[in-house]
């Protein structure tokens, strides 16, 4: 709410300020264009390459393997009391929703350990790719003759036509050519 605010407000202290600058002067500053650099990483073929890898490991698949079965225990402990929770005692209900809570809990677990083996990907290929990235985007800058770039997610909206991020990954998977 707080970025929202402060979007607001230097929106509209430039629609203030932008009859004073002469809409000459602003429209020869360039285009203006929106960037996902965390998805244009991901995007690349490397990073596809490096996920499926990890995707492989037997540790990866071991954890995949876990959940899937907590789920499906899960959901038929679920079935099993929503049969039966008619003739259960209150003895029986407490019990069965301690084991519940427990499957529900061992399976937030192993999601975070699967999440965290995925972000550990994710930061080792912004932390590897990261000076590509700056000579891609600094290509498609002066390219497409951008002159305002936004993060995509501090745009409120932005047609895709102002996303130029499809354009960053291609530069990537090409060697930042």
């Amino acid at each position: 709410m707080v970025k929202f605010v402060k979007i607001l407000a230097v929106s509209f202290a430039f629609a203030l300020l932008m009859p004073t600058l002469g809409a000459s002067k602003a429209m020869a500053q360039g285009k203006v264009a929106v960037l996902d650099a965390q998805a244009a990483i991901l995007a690349t073929d490397e990073a596809q390459k490096r996920l499926k890898a990890l995707r492989e490991k037997p540790d990866f698949k071991a954890n995949q393997a876990e959940l899937e079965k907590l789920k499906k225990e899960y959901n038929g402990l679920l079935e099993q009391v929503k049969k039966e929770i008619a003739v259960m005692s209150p003895e029986q209900k407490d019990a069965q929703g301690k084991k519940i809570e427990g499957k529900r809990g061992d399976i937030e677990h192993v999601v975070r350990k699967l999440q965290a083996a995925e972000q550990e990907l994710g930061q080792s290929l912004m932390q590897d790719m990261g000076q590509k990235m700056q000579k891609a985007v600094a290509d498609v800058i002066k390219s497409e003759g951008i002159g305002l770039l936004l993060d995509r997610r501090a745009a409120l909206h932005a047609d895709a036509a102002y996303n130029i991020t499809p354009k960053v990954t291609d530069l990537l998977n090409k060697g930042g050519q």
